[in-house]
């Protein structure tokens, strides 16, 4: 977006304040970005034009955060971890828009400056001014790598040298179209509420002005860009609710495998699922009929399961339950399907949660997927004799999809077949072992990993 208007004036101190403050939280606290956000721009004066300028660079100074260290680097005079980590976020706001936010030199600078003063007091001001200007200087000379390297590509396109790297191994010559993908705006995508209402939901979003249209694969999907779910009266009288398309593939996913080719009811089904919150997909089973478990390990994670249930009138056909999934309270062959979304790095929703490219670590997919195969492990003497056992985690990486898949089967071979995901057009084999990768290049959702296995 623009920073200024038709008339030239550049948005102010106020906006680049809230997002100061956004991005502070989501450094000093580990908050989701989305929420920071929100609690930033909550109850505030800003205009619908300064929301929208704070929103977006708070968002994309958290998704070019390594591509803004590693310039302003090149012109600090100190080690940027020795510089105040308030100051820093300063830095990184002002850095992105001389980069890449189109902001004249002036008002990026001046600016910061101020927000430097507002925020941190006059010392700080000589400093700020003096990074910016110099980065606004030498910006054209900058040593930028070569972008056929892990780190010349991360750095042209906001990730770091390791994501790089797993991603070629992953995507090969698709590389560079996924990890673009990751940078575009997601937009909002809403499942109607009960499934087989979508054409009356397109219809009521476009008769209040609003460009809905059907999603690409998902049965009950509607994308709706630009719209704020929280103004919408579908959404709030439990009509809708926010939900990426691949979340509703994985869905559907287990539901052709329960209830054979092109799904169907789940009336009488029996479905845990082992880490539900938010609750996206344990409505999304309990409005197909199913009766849903849905568990997670904090109790402040299953009442957000348990307050979308009460919202889209599903909470007769949901039980939560707080508890650990690695020694999980129920009884061997106690249910017709199991679902894990496994706790994962999230490297494929970074479209929308910006902040994990650079919270994440190399050695994170590893230890991730240890975890999630002790999961799966535990979760495993659940699912009744042809029942269905699916995994699916936010992500890419081999070390948290089909290693983790291959090394149940290599435990559970006698008990368990892996078997074809059906998700409609979207999704292909993924590379080197079972399951199904959608991606936001190929099929314009998030980025998920899907493996149904069947008990046999």
């Amino acid at each position: 977006m623009s920073p200024a208007d038709a008339g030239g004036d550049v948005v102010g101190l106020p906006a680049r304040r809230a997002a100061y403050r956004a991005v502070r939280r989501v450094h000093s606290t580990d908050a989701w970005s989305t929420r920071a956000v929100d609690s930033a721009l909550r109850g505030g004066d800003l205009d619908a034009r300064d929301r929208s300028f704070a929103a977006n660079l708070a968002y994309q100074t958290l998704r070019w955060e390594g591509t803004l260290d590693w310039a302003l680097a090149r012109v600090l005079t100190r080690p940027l971890d020795q510089v105040q980590p308030e100051l820093v976020d300063i830095l990184r706001l002002g850095a992105w828009q001389l980069l890449r936010g189109g902001v004249p030199d002036r008002a990026a600078v001046g600016t910061a400056v101020d927000l430097a003063r507002a925020e941190l007091g006059p010392q700080a001001t000589g400093f700020a001014n003096g990074v910016l200007r110099g980065l606004a200087r030498t910006r054209d000379a900058l040593p930028w790598p070569d972008p056929a390297t892990d780190e010349g590509l991360g750095l042209a396109l906001g990730y770091a040298p390791w994501i790089v790297a797993e991603a070629r191994a992953v995507h090969g010559d698709r590389t560079r179209a996924v990890l673009e993908a990751g940078n575009e705006p997601p937009g909002l995508t809403l499942r109607a509420s009960p499934p087989g209402t979508r054409d009356d939901l397109v219809a009521e979003l476009r008769a209040a002005g609003l460009d809905a249209a059907p999603t690409r694969h998902a049965a009950d999907g509607v994308r709706v860009p630009g719209a704020d779910p929280a103004a919408l009266p579908a959404v709030a009288e439990g009509r809708a609710t926010p939900q990426d398309e691949a979340s509703m593939l994985v869905v559907e996913a287990l539901t052709a495998a329960l209830a054979g080719p092109g799904g169907g009811p789940l009336d009488g089904w029996r479905v845990l699922d082992a880490a539900a919150a938010p609750g996206g997909k344990t409505t999304h089973l309990a409005g197909l009929g199913a009766e849903v478990v849905a568990a997670d390990v904090r109790p402040g994670r299953t009442r957000l399961v348990a307050e979308a249930a009460q919202r889209l009138h599903l909470a007769d056909r949901v039980e939560t339950v707080t508890a650990d999934m690695t020694a999980p309270p129920f009884g061997p062959a106690s249910f017709d399907a199991v679902l894990l979304d496994a706790p994962c790095t999230g490297l494929g929703v970074v479209r929308r949660r910006p902040e994990l490219r650079w919270r994440r670590d190399p050695g994170d997919p590893a230890r991730l997927g240890a975890l999630q195969a002790q999961l799966l492990g535990a979760l495993a003497p659940l699912v009744r004799p042809g029942g269905v056992l699916l995994y699916s985690a936010c992500t890419w990486t081999r070390a948290e999809t089909t290693a983790v898949v291959e090394r149940f089967l290599a435990a559970e071979g006698d008990r368990f077949a892996a078997e074809p995901a059906r998700t409609g057009a979207a999704g292909r084999p993924a590379p080197a072992g079972p399951g199904t990768l959608l991606d936001p290049a190929a099929d314009t959702t998030d980025g998920f990993y899907l493996s149904p296995l069947r008990r046999t």
